[in-house]
Parts: C-alpha cells; sequence; structure tokens
C-alpha cells in the first residue's frame, strides 16, 4: 500500500496561461512508503548464545518519503529520505534498546529518526541522471543484488561482515551518475563522495608521524552490468581514503577474521552475476577487499571471498540456499552455509525462516549474527576462535 500526495504545480506564469485560455500540465507527487520486519533470532556460539526480538530479519526496517516533479521537456527533479527502523524497540537510528535502564550493556540515548539510509536530490532525463546526497555506493550493491538473503538476516554472505570501512555500504556528501535505461540493458554508476576535510588537515597516526588526512573519507567507485532477458552481470570498485589511527579487525568489534594495523586507502574489487532458469535463480559473487597499511609502506592485507546461491519459487513461497566464505590472506577463513524459506501471502507480507551455519580456522571468529541494521551481534571472544556459531531467524514482515 501506498498514501500518495499529489497537487498542481501553477507557476505564476502558468496562472497567466490559464487567464489565455490554456491549461497547466506539469505535476508532482509524493510517496510514504517503508517496511516493518519483526523475527526472533537467536545467535549461538563458542562464547555464549544472545537470543531474542530483532529487527530487519528478511529485509530492512525503513520509513521514507520519496517525490518527483516533471518539469517538462522530458527533464524530472526528485527527491529521496529514507530513515532506518528499530521496529521492536520503535526507535530509529538512535535511542533505548533496553528493558531494564539506559546505563546496561547495549543501551544508547533516546532520539528521533535520522535519514541515514537514503537522502538525496536528484535530476534526471534523457542523459540519465545526477544524484547528490547520502546513498548506497556503486562498491555495495553486487553483495545485496547476487544475494538470495538480499544482504539481510543471519543468511547474508559472509564477506558483509569484513568490510571495516565506513563507506562499505553508505557514504555521505555524494555525487552520483547513473545511465539511463534504455541502453539495450547495459547500466552503471559512478560516485565521488567528498570527506569534506580540510586541505590543511592532518592527523597524527599510532607510530607518532603527522600524515596528510585532507582527503580523509574521500570516496571513489563504480560499477557497470548488464541486464536482459535471464541474465544479469555487474563488475564494481570502489576506493576509500581512510586514516585510522588504531588497530582494524576485519569484521564487527570483535567479530572478525583477524586484526590488523593502522591502514590507508580501503578498496572493495568485487563481481557478481545471476541466472534464472525459471525453476531456479542462481546466484554468485567473487570479491577482494583490500586494505594499505599506511605506517608500514608496501604492507596490506585482502580479504577474499565468494557467493554461491539459490532462489527457487515453491507454490506461494521462495526457498533460499547460499554458501559462502571469506579469508583474509593465509590467516583466518570463514565458511557459512545459511537455508532459509519465504512465504508470501500478499504482495506487502510475508513470513520467513532462516538458518545459517559459520565455521572458522585460522583464528578467525566470526559468527552467525544478523547483518542487518540493529540486528544482534552475537557472543563472541577468545572461546569463538576458531569455533562454530549458529543463527535462527524466524519473523514476519509488512510493506506499506
Amino acid at each position: 500500500m501506498q498514501i500518495r500526495f499529489v497537487r498542481s504545480a501553477l507557476s505564476t506564469a502558468a496562472v497567466l496561461t490559464l487567464a489565455l485560455g490554456a491549461s497547466a500540465h506539469a505535476q508532482s507527487s509524493v510517496t510514504l512508503f517503508g517496511v516493518v520486519d519483526l523475527a526472533f533470532e537467536s545467535v549461538k556460539s563458542n562464547a555464549g548464545r544472545q537470543s531474542g526480538i530483532a529487527p530487519s530479519g528478511n529485509t530492512a526496517s525503513r520509513l521514507g518519503f520519496r517525490g518527483t516533479e516533471d518539469l517538462g521537456g522530458g527533464l524530472a527533479a526528485s527527491f529521496w529520505l529514507e530513515a532506518a527502523i528499530a521496529a521492536n524497540s520503535g526507535i530509529g537510528s538512535s535511542g533505548t534498546t533496553t528493558n531494564n535502564g539506559a546505563t546496561s550493556t547495549g543501551a544508547v540515548a533516546a532520539g528521533g529518526l535520522t535519514f541515514n539510509r537514503r537522502a538525496t536530490v536528484s535530476l534526471s532525463g534523457n542523459f540519465g541522471e545526477v544524484r547528490l546526497g547520502r546513498d548506497i555506493v556503486p562498491s555495495f550493491w553486487n553483495y545485496t543484488v547476487f544475494d538470495p538473503f538480499g544482504a539481510g538476516s543471519v543468511g547474508a554472505i559472509i564477506t558483509n561482515y569484513t568490510g571495516a570501512a565506513t563507506t562499505f555500504v553508505r557514504a555521505s556528501n555524494g555525487v552520483s551518475y547513473l545511465l539511463p535505461s534504455n541502453l539495450g540493458g547495459f547500466y552503471g554508476q559512478g560516485t565521488v563522495a567528498f570527506g569534506n576535510q580540510a586541505s590543511t588537515a592532518t592527523q597524527t597516526n599510532s607510530a607518532g608521524t603527522t600524515v596528510d588526512s585532507s582527503e580523509n573519507g574521500r570516496y571513489y567507485g563504480l560499477r557497470a552490468g548488464y541486464a536482459k532477458g535471464p541474465i544479469d552481470v555487474a563488475a564494481a570498485y570502489g576506493q576509500t581514503k581512510y586514516i585510522n589511527n588504531g588497530a582494524q579487525s576485519f569484521g564487527n568489534a570483535t567479530n572478525s577474521l583477524g586484526a590488523f594495523g593502522s591502514f590507508g586507502n580501503y578498496t572493495d574489487t568485487n563481481f557478481g552475476g545471476s541466472y534464472d532458469f525459471g525453476v531456479a535463480k542462481l546466484l554468485a559473487t567473487v570479491s577482494q577487499q583490500k586494505y594499505n597499511d599506511f605506517i608500514s609502506l608496501g604492507n596490506s592485507k585482502a580479504v577474499k571471498g565468494w557467493s554461491l546461491g539459490v532462489n527457487a519459487p515453491v507454490g506461494a513461497g521462495n526457498v533460499l540456499a547460499q554458501l559462502s566464505s571469506a579469508k583474509l590472506d593465509s590467516a583466518g577463513k570463514a565458511n557459512k552455509f545459511a537455508v532459509g524459506y519465504v512465504y508470501n501471502f500478499s504482495k506487502s507480507t510475508a513470513v520467513y525462516g532462516t538458518v545459517a551455519r559459520v565455521s572458522n580456522s585460522g583464528g578467525a571468529s566470526l559468527n552467525a549474527a544478523s547483518f542487518s541494521s540493529a540486528g544482534f551481534g552475537g557472543v563472541n571472544g577468545a572461546a569463538n576462535v576458531n569455533g562454530s556459531s549458529t543463527g535462527i531467524d524466524a519473523g514476519i514482515r509488512v510493506r506499506f
């Protein structure tokens, strides 16, 4: 269901035109949209178990507004504001998440919605689209488009946990260009996102050396692909200029493949593809996430990963399955297998269940936690190094 508000855009010139007997035809519209998704989630590792109600077990919960105005001559202006929602606690991207006091572990101060998922304005026409603001970066799209679990829940591709840069999924202060949709199946996007640093900015690294940090946080990315009939393939590349004073883990907090020293440029190169056979769609990705150490020149680390998944329609639902792997050079390695089922009551409402299993070696300690915003991080620690983990999601998703 969508709620739409439509108005006639009548300028002074249009009023004058009406007075002469003509009619105004420029139109604009605003749409309210969103997803509310809640699941029982349980994540068990060798270090313990975390269970409860978590958001976004199938699709990221969100609330958004988008609008378009027809400017005539094939030109349109648009805006898009989209906020994350942690529906288990009713907050947006900040707020109190616990029932046992604001000073308890994991609690944060109450707050309202922030449009941190997307906040953009754009102009589009036969030339394509020019978009400004905060948005998903080109180098992340393959991780979600070619993942049968849509980069959410406990079933997500395991290399989603190892992208450590703040621009791995989204970037602020961006300028993007998207190719038009009439190129016979070819598509593409390029983005430059600014760190908004002063030209004189410096930073002292952990070795005590003062370095130029004027480009800190600047992102460059490209994605190009072809989709026609049953086939869809794409390649993507992204680089972030980044200087970190502390040790870096390839994962979420202690849930990692391993640690590394302070790093400079972060690059993400990945390929993805799918083929729809009708009875099932096969999906695959190959990726490399590379981190350069700016203290030890020439030193770098790379996380290499791959995934192979399937999405098969069965009755009113879909069976999902995926095997994925991530390896930090010659050190930590983690493998993940996930299987799930989504039953669609309608286009808007579905129930689902997902089970995932992660196994670690070489010092890795990744667990089968949810990759979704505000999802469970699972219980980790020394006991889970080279251990295994199981994650379960069972929930309801409603779109509007």
